[in-house]
């Protein structure tokens, strides 16, 4: 039985797709849109396009795509920053055009880095205030000699893929910290990149930021490390949502109270900050304690915070090879 304002049919939720090879009609996950309806149930979501996301088509554009035997397409409200559908949306099509370069690279010898950039923090810290240095501080690093130089020169650089995220605890506070996914043929061994980025970022951080407090140390500013997967959070999946997105070929009732017995406290990743969540964690478990919070992450995030980013250098040497592919 259809659901009351979802407009996916039964067609588009059942294991008939997978089983077959089919594409179905929604790539985005169910337990995602159950996220959207507890925020919107919660008034954590009140913009009304957001709030109707997802809940009645338009006629497409361009007839012929993605399925010419389809007139009608899933309208989307695109507040990518507000919308856990359109975000999940985004994700998709960044990593489906990461994959094929990351890969490329990896096949070519290349390697795959991970840096995570921090800025100190406490409870008392501006959500706002640590967003707008933690921005200022990435676009001015990837101007830095540093950067364009000596790690990361075009001639090294094949991608680099840009993602900020927030997580937060009841000790420490907001948490906003960025990712960045480069793809390089750099030979430079990962502890001295450590060493030379660490350094670059604390430097960066002292000149944009207006308050001391936020500097980081050497030790805790930069994690480096080399990830060929392209994974870089053991809170991607917190609570087994990899497994309910198998669900299909089980009732929406089974599903749902699946979703609501999620145990935070036994599947919780061994090594993430004790008593700190991600956005993901605080979205999918609407206790009473992350209302205020999620409330207080979208009202204040700054434009674009949360998007994921993806720049491929259209010179480097392996484009020729990964494009004839």
């Amino acid at each position: 039985m259809t659901r009351p304002n979802d407009i996916r049919t039964n067609s588009d939720k059942s294991s008939i797709y997978e089983d077959r090879g089919w594409k179905r009609s929604d790539p985005v996950p169910d337990h995602i849109y159950e996220i959207h309806r507890s925020l919107v149930e919660e008034e954590v979501i009140t913009h009304p396009e957001i709030v109707n996301c997802s809940k009645q088509f338009i006629s497409k554009i361009e007839k012929d795509l993605p399925n010419p035997d389809k007139p009608r397409r899933i309208k989307r409200c695109h507040y990518v920053n507000h919308c856990p559908i359109c975000n999940n949306l985004l994700e998709q099509y960044v990593e489906m055009k990461m994959n094929p370069y990351r890969q490329g690279l990896l096949d070519n010898g290349g390697k795959n880095i991970l840096m995570t950039f921090k800025l100190r923090h406490n409870q008392k810290s501006s959500l706002k205030h640590l967003q707008m240095v933690l921005k200022s501080s990435i676009k001015k690093l990837k101007d830095d000699n540093i950067w364009k130089r000596k790690l990361f020169p075009s001639k090294y650089r094949l991608y680099v893929k840009t993602e900020y995220e927030i997580s937060w605890s009841e000790e420490n506070g907001f948490h906003p910290h960025c990712h960045l996914q480069i793809g390089t043929t750099n030979p430079m061994p990962i502890d001295e990149m450590n060493s030379v980025i660490a350094n670059a970022w604390k430097r960066v951080v002292t000149t944009v930021s207006p308050n001391k407090f936020f500097i980081p140390n050497l030790s805790n500013g930069v994690d480096v490390t080399d990830t060929p997967s392209g994974k870089h959070s053991k809170d991607k999946d917190p609570y087994g949502m990899d497994k309910l997105k198998r669900l299909h070929k089980k009732s929406h009732k089974e599903m749902k109270e699946k979703f609501k017995k999620i145990n935070t406290k036994s599947t919780a990743p061994e090594k993430r900050i004790k008593g700190s969540f991600s956005l993901l964690q605080m979205q999918s478990d609407l206790k009473d304690i992350f209302i205020p919070v999620l409330k207080e992450i979208y009202r204040t995030t700054v434009k674009r915070f949360r998007r994921i980013f993806f720049n491929v250098n259209t010179h480097h040497t392996l484009i020729s090879k990964i494009s004839s592919k």
